[in-house]
């Protein structure tokens, strides 16, 4: 068993530096839902999904060089706890460095952004203002909404951490810091929610960049000025659905649009569009889950597919045609 890391150094109060000190012990703080994605990424890791499992992991290894990694951890993690820390704590923020704090793929749409993605930086008593220590940008794609945005970017996030693992662990030097820094404060809920609201007194351009940003999905907080007062926005049906994957030489899925007709599908091939697809075959496993009558089901052959395909999604029918939950399917595995 290895010394306590106080008999082994000095405390680094004066040395944060994750290069200067090789971690005894990893803990990764997470939500559980988010835990069984994460556990296999970082196995020899300690996961714990609130502030009073954090605290009572430091303190039964008091002594030793703890690095702490945080991934869609919902609380802040007072200074405290930080400073327990003695190889450093690092966080996955789901968002570029143009956006810390919450909100983010809200904001990003509002703006107009051409680019999103991850970051992992070092944290401090600060939110979301420790110097940043790796970046993965994507495109983001023409009139995507924030949910489908946030399917996009926890695949990301994972590969962020899976890259940045042995690092963690301190087994592998840290890559070259990018060249970037944080850009202002972390938004407010207040402020943010401010923005989710449209007036008679903006302009047509206004009202639709505030519409594309918050107005997808069940839980939208956009809300429209009346003159018996704000209406929050409900929208009229939501399409639920699932992309099963590939069996027997098709993929599968289902798709359901509460009170209305089957959904019509776009098929798109690396970014493609290939064709529509009617998604009406019988499931009864999705009868039985209460979805319809269970009519809502797809199937598509490989075969009807280009020879060098690799990714197929399928898009909901709406204004921005919105990513069906469980792609995109993938049939050429990467480094093959």
């Amino acid at each position: 068993m290895k010394k306590p890391f106080a008999l082994r150094r000095k405390a680094v109060a004066d040395d944060r530096s994750l290069a200067a000190v090789v971690p005894d012990h990893l803990i990764l703080a997470t939500a559980a839902a988010l835990a069984p994605s994460l556990a296999p990424l970082l196995p020899d890791a300690t996961i714990v999904t609130s502030l009073q499992q954090l605290q009572t992991e430091l303190v039964r290894h008091d002594g030793f060089a703890i690095r702490l990694a945080s991934v869609g951890f919902a609380k802040r993690i007072p200074a405290s706890l930080l400073a327990a820390c003695h190889a450093g704590a690092v966080n996955f923020h789901a968002a570029p460095p143009d956006y810390p704090g919450s909100a983010a793929n809200h904001l990003a749409l509002y703006e107009g952004a051409a680019l999103f993605g991850v970051t992992a930086h070092v944290m401090v008593p600060a939110l979301d203002a420790g110097p940043i220590l790796a970046f993965d940008a994507f495109p983001i794609p023409a009139g995507i909404g924030h949910r489908s945005l946030d399917e996009l970017t926890w695949p990301a996030l994972l590969r962020l951490v899976q890259r940045l693992g042995p690092c963690l662990r301190g087994t592998a030097p840290w890559p070259p810091a990018p060249a970037l820094s944080w850009r202002g404060t972390a938004r407010t809920r207040a402020s943010v929610l401010a923005l989710a609201r449209v007036t008679a007194a903006m302009d047509a351009e206004e009202r639709q960049r505030r519409w594309r940003a918050f107005h997808e999905g069940p839980d939208s907080i956009l809300t429209f000025e009346q003159d018996d007062g704000d209406v929050i926005y409900k929208p009229g049906g939501r399409i639920r659905g699932w992309v099963d994957g590939i069996v027997n030489d098709a993929i599968h899925g289902w798709a359901y649009d509460p009170g209305r007709g089957p959904v019509i599908l776009r098929v798109e091939v690396d970014g493609q569009p290939l064709s529509d697809l009617l998604a009406n075959s019988f499931r009864g496993d999705v009868a039985a889950a209460g979805h319809g009558d269970g009519h809502c089901g797809f199937s598509i052959p490989l075969a009807a597919f280009p020879k060098d395909a690799t990714l197929i999604e399928f898009l909901l029918p709406s204004d921005e045609w919105c990513r069906l939950p469980g792609g995109p399917a993938m049939l050429i595995p990467p480094g093959a």
